[in-house]
């Protein structure tokens, strides 16, 4: 079930109406009716996740119920090595048993067989018939929080299944986040929300934009950067530059577009979701980059990942191995390849550079500039996204040789493919992404904010829709991260 299609645009109607009218009607704004809300949110939420397969609904009831009865026991133990024997059964069964097998498992079986196979010995382990559980990785990683921060003393351990289970299976964001914590999502359950509290206006303009990243940006330029990656031996270098630019831009209005959406149902239901995305392109620097890319996974990968290892605390070859080995954990992380295993492995290494610089520079020329800012932040900022671009093309790549042949080429002027309707699909997608950030600049930078009258903005609604409609593609395309 897709967010912008009739499908979930009935669903989500149903959901509305049942959740804000009939439910208190009936029971009216007490904590029993929280209770049944409660109950409500996540029975549609199970029946939103099993519409694409009703097996996916029992491995989340799984992982629920693993990290809600170990955090207990973590919680009530106090002895020191039993906690730690409780958390890392948590972590052996999340992230080995569940998203170990069903993401991983013919991943690592291929290549040890094919490891096998160059040594003349017959491949051992047999290749399943393995079916992807939707959002895997955002649900594990969201339960999975939930038990280190018991573990650690951050949070006390939720006495209601009940809003455990909500918290991890809750519709608008369980299939590609943004990722929530439990201490930030847990609190907003515990009040009886009110139907003249919610900002509409804030959440339509949000789906909206939602839409137009989507549909009209990300979907329109997709066949291009499908075409050009599936056998890039047959393009020049400005196609594949053009593509792999492409791409980037696609990948971000599918998953901002995504959590754009996600933020608008969840505001509509009287919850609020962390920021994802801000202004991702006006970046000077990896690190800053990752500030503004895919927060809650940096943010995830940061607080669960480099802390436990220590941080910069452990000295400063350990504090850059952190910091490597976060983004190599980021990289496997998004998928079963190589490919993706070499893209974290750059990721790392781009930051380990700019940390081992960054260190250099305070130290020896801290007041050194060569450039004033108002040049040198421009070409920062095209450094940095010229990078995020040509790494970006390991993350798309098929294999680890199409990605070879892909640098090779972009690198080596090559002539061909480079079709007119190439640059009059992709070349006003990317101005329009400009001027999104441009204005994104504007409003969180600036702080400078434009609200329209009431009357003009709903009068325009009824104008954009039919634009939209005239622009969105005929083809219904999933959102990118939904494979993760």
């Amino acid at each position: 079930m897709l967010f912008p299609t009739l499908e979930f645009f009935v669903f989500f109607v149903f959901v509305f109406l049942i959740y804000w009218y009939v439910i208190p009607y009936f029971f009216g704004k007490n904590e029993r009716a929280l209770t049944v809300t409660h109950y409500f949110l996540l029975i549609v939420s199970y029946y939103f996740y099993m519409s694409w397969d009703w097996r996916f609904g029992g491995l989340i009831l799984l992982s629920t119920v693993i990290d809600f009865v170990l955090a207990e026991r973590i919680h009530a133990s106090r002895n020191k090595n039993t906690q730690f024997i409780l958390i890392t059964v948590s972590l052996i069964l999340n992230l080995v048993f569940i998203l170990g097998f069903f993401k991983y498992y013919n991943f690592f079986a291929n290549s040890i067989n094919l490891f096998l196979i160059n040594f003349g010995i017959k491949s051992a382990l047999p290749i399943l018939q393995i079916i992807l559980p939707v959002g895997i990785s955002f649900y594990t990683f969201q339960s999975l929080s939930y038990t280190i921060d018991v573990y650690r003393g951050q949070i006390l351990p939720e006495k209601s299944f009940l809003r455990f289970a909500l918290f991890v299976s809750f519709f608008p964001q369980l299939v590609a986040g943004p990722i929530v914590t439990a201490k930030t999502f847990l609190p907003q359950m515990d009040t009886v929300k009110n139907l003249t509290d919610i900002p509409f206006r804030k959440a339509i303009r949000f789906f909206i934009m939602g839409y137009i990243k989507k549909v009209v940006l990300s979907d329109n330029i997709s066949p291009i950067v499908d075409l050009v990656f599936k056998n890039p031996e047959n393009f020049g270098t400005a196609a594949l530059c053009l593509a792999a630019t492409l791409f980037l831009a696609q990948i971000y209005c599918d998953f901002s577009g995504y959590t754009d959406m996600a933020y608008s149902a969840a505001l509509l239901l009287g919850y609020e979701l962390p920021e994802n995305f801000r202004m991702p392109f006006s970046a000077r620097s990896i690190t800053e980059h990752w500030r503004r890319w895919h927060i809650t996974l940096s943010t995830w990968l940061r607080d669960y990942v480099y802390i436990s290892l220590g941080g910069n605390r452990a000295g400063v070859f350990r504090h850059r191995f952190n910091l490597w080995f976060t983004m190599f954990v980021a990289g496997v992380w998004h998928g079963a390849n190589w490919t993706f295993v070499l893209w974290g492995t750059c990721q790392g290494t781009l930051l380990l550079i700019e940390a081992v610089y960054g260190s250099l520079k305070e130290k020896y020329f801290s007041n050194f500039k060569l450039l004033p800012d108002k040049i040198l932040i421009p070409i920062q900022i095209m450094i940095t996204n010229v990078l995020v671009v040509v790494v970006g093309t390991c993350f798309r790549a098929e294999s680890l040789t199409k990605e070879w042949i892909m640098l090779s080429r972009m690198f080596v002027y090559t002539e061909g493919g480079l079709r007119p309707y190439m640059l009059k699909t992709g070349i006003p997608v990317l101005i329009c992404i400009a001027l999104g950030q441009w204005l994104g600049y504007l409003i969180f930078e600036k702080k400078k904010q434009w609200d329209p009258p009431v009357w003009l903005e709903f009068t325009l609604y009824p104008i954009i829709a039919v634009g939209l409609a005239l622009l969105t593609p005929d083809l219904d395309l999933p959102f990118i991260y939904f494979q993760f």
